[in-house]
């Protein structure tokens, strides 16, 4: 009797593991995946103007306010700058002279000094890469984080000689790359 006992309570056991074990199987079947994507959203924006104000030929000064330029993007970004010369003066990566003029651009927190700004920081008309040396001072335009912020200073070398004595504007342009 105690063996027919034993044999049924393995048998129930033995029933009942199985239920379980299908019944498992089953509950999960259909399984659903969440599939979620964010597109990639690359955008800078830049306060300005900056006013350099009237200014004598042969001298150099820098911009007494910088331009607040903003990661407006939702991932890293790395900025490529540029200028666009005015009518009449060319951009110089040199000593400027009669009609050319040399205009750099370093990111700092706080307005850096003329004598900080070196070759690494001359604009030309063709985009150049900010690194941890092109265009970087206190700050740099390398890996900035999403809604981050730098400021960007400007230092105006003017020319030696000019025939142009009228306000000029040199349009600084300021683009965003992955990174």
């Amino acid at each position: 009797m105690r063996n027919l006992i034993n044999r049924l309570a393995v048998g129930v056991g033995i029933c009942l593991a199985i239920v379980f074990c299908a019944s498992a199987v089953f509950a999960v079947n259909p399984a659903t995946i969440s599939v979620t994507v964010t597109i990639q959203n690359l955008s800078v924006s830049a306060t300005g103007p900056i006013a350099f104000g009237v200014v004598l030929v042969s001298t150099t000064t820098v911009s007494v306010s910088a331009s607040t330029v903003t990661n407006d993007g939702n991932t890293t970004e790395t900025y490529d700058i540029k200028l666009t010369n005015p009518a009449g003066w060319t951009a110089t990566s040199g000593a400027p002279g009669s009609e050319t003029y040399r205009l750099s651009a370093q990111f700092n927190g706080s307005a850096p000094t003329a004598g900080s700004f070196d070759a690494d920081h001359d604009l030309t008309t063709t985009d150049q890469t900010s690194s941890g040396t092109i265009f970087a001072g206190g700050e740099t335009g390398l890996s900035v984080a999403a809604a981050a912020t730098r400021s960007l200073w400007f230092k105006f070398e003017a020319p030696t000689s000019t025939t142009v004595t009228t306000e000029q504007a040199i349009t600084v342009t300021v683009t965003a790359a992955a990174g």
